[in-house]
């Protein structure tokens, strides 16, 4: 209770987000301002075409749901004719859909995404920043700003969430401000009634965050803790704390039962996949080895000279000299952060609990793991600094002038490394370094890619539209719905009668360089399912191959 207490009255003495914007304005002009600047004149330098080839998954399925929201009001996405209507997370993609109303060309929704995800990105730094502050010295918040941008430019992560419409990015801005509106209303001396426009916009936040991913609940651990310091504090009655607790309970249930269908196939149903199937040693590696370092170096993962991603369910660390060193490296930090959390419970217990809350969760879904945390980094920054601090304690008495010079070399020294670790790498996958494209390469890289789409765009929309069905690679599947509103049929048993009814085309497609580095399997393993329904040949009708990319697409006919 004493640190409950305690937390609740740290609380009380930080200071308001709107003076922390007034007083830190110019460092939030400067870096904010490069930022956005930055990423305007990339996104608008490169052709929308280039983004074909990664429209797959989960961009591709939010794409289908907001397009669907703007033009039925029901969020209720079909990626092929013979596919049921899918149970997805439809948040991501209606958040869009005012883009899918004002615009009809893809190319031009995609750029509005994307500047809408420039400023969507800098507004939750912006957050970062100030949750941040909250444990450092006022005179170091300028550093605060600056570190927070400097993180999601150099982040992997965060430009994915620019340059797509992922729901990492408006999860982590919802949730951030429902945690920042939660601290300030409950540790405030003012009543709940007379802040209720505030309460309202808190709820909507949480509520947002809900549908979109399936830990915002996790929220309410940190509202329940600050409520019983509030409660302590002011010396509310039991009765009144249990009230409060009561509705939140109701109101979570139900949201939890009219969404039920999607937290139960998609979420509920993945975790307990990975806990049935994935290997339990990788888990935990993958945490304090991998996930928590890159959420304090944002290049960390691109460090390792062998990436230790062997599948989605097994991870292999310390395959050379190099990379054991990396690992030792990472897991200091995850020690440093665990024992930061130890020394700040005084202060930030609801932060803490809300981070401990989530991690046994994310901790499964291996693949996700390190992007999931990008919602909890200003926590995990405080509470790495919090650490760090005390262990350098001993030696702040001793530091000299000319070693804080040395200690401010070096840190611009290690910014520069990750600055240029980011430039070896800014496209690629975190399975094969040699699939790997450096900044050097990018030019060349984005014009191979949008030449052999664009065109590859323009053949598809010559074939007659009322009488074309699509075929395409799993997670692909949908794809040219999106761009050219092209139907798709995925292979069943009444594949053949559909190839005799309708012009069924195979697209085999390569734009990203792992894909595209086996000369064979890009081609055969988009043949290779259709076997599985019948016995068909396979015209070849487009076709494109360049060092970069490769695309074709097969007319599919029964055999005589």
């Amino acid at each position: 209770m004493g640190d409950i207490i305690s937390s609740y009255e740290f609380h009380r003495r930080i200071e308001s987000p709107v003076a922390f914007v007034r007083r830190e304005w110019a460092a939030l002009l400067l870096f904010g301002g490069a930022f956005s600047v930055l990423m305007l004149v990339g996104v608008l330098a490169l052709d929308p075409a280039f983004f074909y080839p990664r429209f797959s998954t989960d961009p591709l399925l939010y794409y289908l749901k907001g397009l669907s929201f703007a033009q039925t009001g029901r969020a209720e996405a079909v990626i092929a004719v013979n596919l049921p209507a899918l149970h997805y997370v439809s948040m991501p993609g209606i958040l869009r859909s005012p883009v899918f109303l004002a615009f009809d060309d893809f190319d031009t929704r995609l750029r509005a995404i994307q500047v809408g995800n420039i400023f969507l990105v800098a507004a939750t730094a912006t957050m970062y920043a100030y949750i941040l502050s909250w444990g450092i010295a006022r005179a170091w918040h300028w550093v605060a700003v600056g570190f927070s941008f400097s993180f999601v430019l150099l982040s992997p992560w965060w430009i994915t969430n620019v340059l797509a419409p992922l729901g990492d990015a408006p999860y982590a801005f919802f949730s951030a401000a429902a945690c920042i509106i939660v601290a300030r209303v409950l540790a405030s001396d003012a009543r709940l009634r007379d802040n209720w426009p505030v309460v309202v916009l808190g709820a909507f936040c949480f509520a947002v965050a809900f549908l979109v991913r399936f830990t915002a609940p996790a929220l309410l651990v940190l509202a329940g803790l600050l409520a019983a310091g509030r409660g302590v504090f002011h010396g509310l009655s039991r009765r009144r704390m249990i009230v409060g607790a009561s509705c939140s309970t109701v109101v979570l249930l139900t949201m939890i039962a009219l969404n039920w269908e999607v937290l139960s196939d998609r979420y509920l149903g993945e975790s307990l996949y990975f806990l049935r199937e994935a290997d339990k040693s990788s888990m935990v590696l993958n945490l304090v080895a991998l996930a928590l370092p890159s959420q304090i170096v944002p290049v960390f993962q691109l460090g390792f000279a062998q990436p230790p991603m062997e599948s989605i369910f097994y991870l292999v660390f310390g395959t050379t000299p190099r990379d054991r060193a990396w690992t030792a490296i990472g897991i200091a930090i995850a020690c440093v952060v665990f024992f930061g959390m130890w020394r700040t419970r005084a202060r930030l217990l609801p932060e803490i609990a809300y981070l401990i809350c989530v991690l046994p969760v994310l901790t499964l879904i291996i693949p996700s793991t390190s992007r999931y945390l990008m919602a909890y980094q200003p926590f995990i920054w405080m509470f790495f600094l919090a650490g760090l601090s005390f262990l350098l304690s001993p030696f702040r008495s001793r530091l000299s002038a000319r070693h804080m010079h040395v200690a401010s070399a070096m840190a611009v020294f290690a910014v520069v490394g990750m600055g240029v670790m980011r430039a070896r790498r800014i496209a690629g996958t975190q399975y094969r370094n040699s699939a790997s494209v450096s900044v050097i390469e990018a030019r060349s890289y984005a014009a191979d890619v949008a030449s052999t789409f664009r065109q590859l765009r323009r053949f598809l929309e010559t074939l007659p539209r009322e009488r074309s069905l699509l075929i395409g690679a799993r997670g692909t599947t949908g794809r040219w719905k999106a761009i050219s509103d092209i139907d798709y049929y995925f292979p069943d048993s009444s594949l053949a009668a559909a190839v005799v009814q309708k012009d069924v085309y195979l697209l085999a497609e390569c734009g990203t360089r792992e894909d595209c580095l086996d000369d064979v399997a890009w081609e055969t393993s988009a043949k290779l399912p259709l076997g599985d329904f019948g016995d068909f040949a396979y015209e070849r009708v487009f076709v494109r191959s360049t060092r970069h990319t490769r695309a074709a697409v097969y007319r599919v006919h029964l055999k005589e």
